[in-house]
């Protein structure tokens, strides 16, 4: 009986760890994105000045 909690504890943490993960990497392109995205809009506007 021992052993199955032990399965099912790895089992739950597994499949924890298979949700948390994917959206941790998503939560962080994200960040990413607009980080880079606010010095593309910087970048652009110095552009159209130089017109």
């Amino acid at each position: 009986m021992k052993i199955v909690k032990i399965l099912g504890t790895f089992l739950l943490l597994v499949l924890a760890a298979l949700v948390v993960i994917p959206l941790i990497v998503l939560a962080g392109l994200f960040v990413w994105l607009k980080l880079t995205e606010e010095g593309d809009e910087e970048s652009l506007e110095l552009d159209q000045e130089d017109l």
